[in-house]
């Protein structure tokens, strides 16, 4: 993944001031709810979601697969305040340090996307998770929207609801919907299809997000108005991502 590549200071610039990634995290929250309890971050990244629970009172432990950005995430929370377990961890397979039904809530933020086996990464938090409990999902929407940020970023796919819901088969599922459109669409598009062929240049994320810049102090702040202005039409299932929310299925008492 080119983002691993660049700074920490990058990396979590990007991951905590992105626009439509502040805009997800805000649905986490809301989906979520406010009631106290344990909750697992699947993929954490530089820490984003970890942090935002965590200051709402739930006791968090996170993972992630790349040791570089659990690091840089354990700086975030502390210069956040904000008490977060972290580990470095495969979530495609079982790991003893997450034992069966430990988990009132899953959060998988922008991860799936990333992985071939992500039915297995499902498997798993299903195994984790606690009947009833809570699994949010945030997975970006629709293959024809794939771009030159989704190769930057890493992905391997976009979902259509059919495949998405396919996955999900552990689980009820109570919400689900898109953000990102029209406005924040409309701007992914006219950047990545007419911006940087028109001024032959690449995607350079390190530039947007050094300190100071003019993207950092104005225009990220700009778009986020924009993707709360989309949120009108996320029942229209155009967005550029999926944001759902699930109950993993009780056992049926004979």
């Amino acid at each position: 993944m080119k983002l691993y590549e660049q700074s920490g200071e990058t990396i979590e610039r990007h991951q905590c001031g992105d626009p439509l990634l502040r805009h997800l995290t805000d649905k986490v929250l809301r989906m979520i709810g406010p009631a106290p309890g344990r909750v697992l971050d699947v993929g954490c990244g530089a820490g984003r979601v970890a942090v935002a629970l965590a200051r709402r009172g739930f006791q968090v432990d996170a993972v992630d697969v790349e040791a570089r950005v659990v690091e840089q995430a354990e700086g975030f929370a502390a210069r956040s305040g904000a008490d977060v377990s972290f580990s470095v961890a495969d979530f495609q397979k079982a790991d003893p340090r997450f034992p069966v039904e430990t988990y009132d809530a899953v959060v998988c933020s922008e991860v799936l996307e990333h992985v071939e086996p992500w039915r297995d990464i499902v498997a798993n938090i299903n195994r984790v998770l606690k009947p009833g409990g809570l699994f949010v999902l945030t997975t970006p929407n629709d293959p024809k929207q794939f771009s030159v940020l989704d190769e930057y970023a890493g992905h391997v796919r976009r979902f259509r609801w059919a495949e998405l819901a396919a996955g999900l088969s552990g689980f009820t599922v109570l919400e689900a919907f898109t953000v990102g459109f029209p406005l924040t669409r409309a701007v992914h598009w006219s950047y990545t299809r007419i911006a940087l062929p028109l001024l032959k240049k690449e995607h350079a994320p390190q530039e947007m997000w050094r300190q100071g810049s003019l993207y950092q102090r104005l225009v990220a702040g700009s778009l986020y108005q924009l993707a709360r202005f989309d949120d009108l039409f996320n029942s229209l299932r155009l967005g550029t991502t999926w944001v759902v929310k699930a109950c993993k299925v009780r056992e049926r008492v004979a």
